[in-house]
């Protein structure tokens, strides 16, 4: 497009050529004028121009020529740090160098120079064709007659003629001064963003008065006559910038392309549309009659695509892009090294699939064709900590031991509740922008696009500034491809102060945090408010299992891990265990069914690790009865305590008659093998000790029968204690070595339960206690004699049909009695059934046949399950007797009252 207005060439000439205008003919008697071509790059005033010459290998010659034997009025000049005084324009100076403009700049010319003062300023005549340009000026009254000017021959005359009649007319510089003779202008812009709401996007017409570089240019906005230094939005051309010792050093092509730009926009006539500003410059697109300059220095390699202010440019960033495309694919000028990234291998590079998990503001996994992948959003980045807190946090992080990142992050919880609300279960399309490949110790990347229907989610979190944008390396392609408009969001939420981007003080997240055995006491605090509130809102953070989940409870802000309430299900795969069958089947059902599902929770109890046990329902939908129905689950022995007991029960009924999961095998009894309830409890005592007790309801014990090879064992450890060598064994956690008792100082086995620096915390595995030792209290077990492969004495128990204490305050009282009442003593055991690993027993005095559990009921300082079946009806008479006795005697828990869930519905009880 531009190429036609900057075409020309120079030449000298020796004689007279035959394009030469007739008047120069008209004179044999003068040695032959020397006539040379050029074009015309700009008007300095209404007798001065600037002519170049053909670029040969850089930007062309230039001269500047005045006009011989004629003056025009002086333009104003812009102040600088010589001359800080505004000038003004003489009268008429601007309207006689824009006659002059409009007729020649960017035209091809001939011109001559007459002669030359001492300063070096040549003086000459121009000719447009066959045109006088110094006759035209005269004649129109836009330059006088140079005061003092003499000549000779017709030409002289002639001209003289012309200015008697222009002045006589009145025309031009002639006429009588007026408000418009002089400009108004406007050097410093003092308020640069009401020039810009003022401007409102739309063209203003302006001509360019200078050309800085590629892609900034000076310029004169009409009819204001404001002077601005517009940066071209959205490129970045090669700079002139400075060295160390001042002297200029221009980036590659940063001549060349301050030429392309001057050739075609130095003083014509533009529009210009103002789209920011940065500090006192304007950034803007500068609209010729044939194109946008700035696409043409794109797509011809003078300028490259930059980031920061195409946000800013009004409409075509997806042509920048394409124009700057074109120029890397032909590796035109700045891109003539340019090698295109190596792209990782991307498989189905677009896909629609179902949101399965929002793991941050910037990752999101999505389930297609039964696969679960992890889609990152491309040039997104969630938020994060400030660089000080981080270091903050990271110090009180040893002391406190947990933190969660994301509630504590500002705007971290929005971004990732935004996500989860328009996201989690719902239908989205995948485009995969680009694979980075795998750093290190991090995976394969998949970045991407995820749209929900039309909108892009990623622009949508980053125009509510709960999201930021990646700011590349301009040679940096692995980037979204709708990086633009992530750009534009990015801008727009700034504007609004919205999110990150706003003046106001972050939102605050105070979490209860009740999971784990550190925060039980607190939990136990929780569970008679849950429990009387009955069901209440919450959404499911984690899936551990089918079974176990970790909840966030808006109307408490607390975060509490749950068991699913009457079930047993299957463990999944561990660090150190592989997955039971099922397991992994089970907990991705929960995972599908609840994961970051808003849900509902109805707590029940709480167990000896802390968790709540408690009913999930999502979409009015029981999460057990779910696991029961595929056949991922089986009911546990407690289930017909709780109310949904029957529900429960029919899902597992259905599982079997389909032969789902667990049942796939099952063969129904037939009638005459059906087995006979149990009308009596079975009893069958063995003789313990109990070595240990570790709360109100579980203690070690030692079978008396194994009482005189636990005595030989001890008595050949104590016999070869000589040749232990404490300090130079290395234990790691669950290694089985000999530890020194600090009570007797003799050498016991142990098992190495936890390291926490250079404390080692054992657990002596004939005996049950447990205590923290130095490396200098450890040794290595003697080869020989069974030490290692013999099992350890003490077994663990606990209490059946009974629950420690619900209210914490009472745990140790309640511990203390528990081991007043059983502690050394030997009693009789009876195994009553076993849940996992664990055993549950009763204990009885041999001589007074006293229950254990019994007597810690009417203590009033552990509480009875209620069991129904029909043989436990004895039992559950008398531990129920002993339990009201208490209440009545308010001993114990029951000082203040029943401390029991109420069942009114003011209490939130529903049936």
């Amino acid at each position: 497009f531009f190429l036609s207005l900057s075409s020309g060439i120079l030449c000298r000439r020796t004689s007279m050529a035959s394009s030469a205008p007739a008047a120069a003919a008209a004179a044999p008697q003068q040695a032959p004028k020397v006539f040379n071509k050029g074009v015309v790059k700009q008007v300095m005033s209404g007798d001065t121009v600037v002519i170049r010459g053909v670029p040969r290998g850089g930007p062309p010659p230039e001269r500047t020529l005045s006009l011989a034997g004629v003056t025009a009025p002086r333009p104003a000049r812009r102040p600088n740090q010589n001359d800080a005084a505004d000038s003004k324009d003489e009268p008429w100076a601007w309207q006689s160098r824009e006659a002059l403009r409009r007729k020649l700049v960017g035209k091809e010319v001939t011109f001559t120079v007459d002669y030359q003062v001492p300063s070096g300023r040549e003086f000459g005549t121009v000719y447009l064709g066959q045109e006088n340009v110094t006759k035209t000026m005269v004649a129109e009254g836009w330059v006088k007659i140079r005061e003092g000017g003499r000549g000779d021959g017709e030409e002289w005359a002639e001209l003289v003629r012309l200015g008697q009649s222009a002045e006589e007319a009145k025309r031009g510089v002639h006429a009588p001064p007026t408000d418009k003779a002089v400009r108004d202008i406007v050097w410093t812009v003092e308020e640069p963003r009401a020039l810009v709401d003022r401007a409102k996007g739309k063209p203003i017409d302006a001509v360019i008065e200078n050309v800085r570089d590629g892609s900034t240019v000076r310029a004169f906005l009409l009819p204001s006559f404001e002077y601005v230094t517009v940066m071209l939005t959205g490129v970045k051309a090669p700079m002139f910038k400075r060295s160390d010792k001042g002297e200029e050093a221009p980036e590659p092509f940063a001549a060349e392309a301050k030429f392309y730009t001057e050739s075609r926009l130095l003083q014509r006539d533009v529009r210009i549309v103002l789209e920011g500003f940065s500090n006192q410059n304007f950034l803007g697109t500068v609209l010729h009659p044939v194109g946008n300059i700035a696409e043409f220095l794109l797509q011809d390699g003078f300028a490259k695509v930059a980031d920061w202010s195409l946000s800013s440019l009004t409409e075509g960033r997806e042509r920048y892009r394409a124009a700057e495309n074109a120029a890397k694919a032909k590796k035109l000028r700045q891109w003539a090294s340019y090698v295109a990234p190596a792209r990782g291998n991307i498989v189905d590079k677009t896909f629609t699939g179902v949101v399965e998990e929002i793991v941050s503001a910037e990752c999101v996994v999505v389930r297609a064709g039964g696969t679960s992948r992890k889609v990152w959003l491309a040039s997104v980045r969630q938020p994060k900590k400030p660089a000080a807190e981080e270091g903050a946090e990271g110090k009180a992080a040893e002391a406190k031991k947990k933190l969660n990142a994301m509630y504590e992050t500002p705007y971290a919880f929005e971004a990732r509740e935004f996500l989860r609300k328009k996201l989690i279960g719902q239908k989205v399309k995948v485009e995969i922008d680009f694979v980075r490949a795998p750093q290190g110790n991090f995976p394969e990347k998949n970045s991407g696009t995820i749209m929900v229907g039309d909108v892009n989610i990623a622009e949508a979190l980053v125009s509510r500034g709960l999201a930021t944008v990646v700011r590349h390396r301009q040679d940096d392609d692995e980037r979204s491809v709708h990086y633009d408009a992530l750009m534009a969001a990015e801008a727009k939420a700034v504007k609004n102060e919205k999110g990150l981007h706003s003046k106001k003080e972050a939102p605050l997240h105070r979490i209860n945090d009740l999971t784990g055995r550190d925060n039980k006491a607190i939990a136990e605090r929780m569970l008679p408010s849950l429990q009387r509130a009955g069901r209440v809102a919450a959404v499911v953070e984690y899936v551990a299992s089918g079974s176990r989940f970790r909840l966030y409870v808006p109307k408490e802000t607390c975060l509490l891990s749950l068991v699913l309430a009457g079930i047993s299900c299957p463990r999944t795969e561990g660090p150190s265990s592989p997955a039971e069958p099922l397991g992994n089947e089970a907990a991705q059902l929960a995972r599908l069914m609840a994961l970051q599902h808003e849900a509902e929770v109805e707590v029940e109890a709480i167990d000896k690790s802390g968790n709540f046990v408690g009913h999930l329902f999502v979409n009015s939908q029981n999460v057990a009865a779910a696991l029961l129905e595929e056949g991922y689950a089986t009911m546990h022995f407690s289930a017909d305590r709780y109310r949904n007991y029957a529900a429960l029960l029919a899902a597992e009924t259905q599982a079997k008659n389909a032969k789902k999961g667990y049942w796939a095998t099952y063969v129904e009894p037939k009638a005459t093998e059906a087995p006979v309830e149990r009308k009596d409890r079975k009893t069958d005592y063995k003789e313990v000790v109990v070595t240990e007790v570790c709360s109100a309801t579980t203690f070690y014990a030692q079978s008396t029968a194994s009482t005189a090879s636990i005595n030989a064992m001890m008595d050949s450890l104590g016999s070869q204690s000589g040749q232990l060598t404490p300090g130079a064994f290395k234990p790691k956690k669950g290694a089985l070595c000999a530890a020194r008792f600090s009570a007797d100082q003799q050498w016991y086995r142990a098992r190495v339960e936890s390291i926490e620096g250079s404390n080692f915390e054992v657990v002596y595995i004939d005996y049950g206690n447990r205590e923290k030792r130095k490396l200098g209290d450890i040794a290595a077990l003697p080869v020989g004699s069974g030490f290692e492969t013999t099992p350890g004495f003490a077994h663990k128990y606990s209490l059946a049909f009974v629950d420690p204490p619900v209210m914490a305050d009472y745990e140790g009282e309640a511990k203390d009695y528990f081991a007043q009442l059983v502690l050394n003593k030997t009693l009789l055991l009876n195994s009553e059934y076993k849940d996992g690993e664990v055993e549950f027993v009763t204990l009885a005095d041999p001589k007074t046949k006293a229950d254990a559990a019994t007597v810690m009921l009417a203590s009033g300082l552990i509480t009875m399950q209620k069991r129904r079946e029909k043989y436990l009806a004895q039992l559950m008479k008398e531990y129920s007797e002993a339990q009201n006795a208490a209440k009545h005697a308010r001993t114990g828990m029951w000082v203040y009252g029943d401390i029991t869930p109420d069942d009114d519905k003011e209490f939130g009880y529903k049936k």
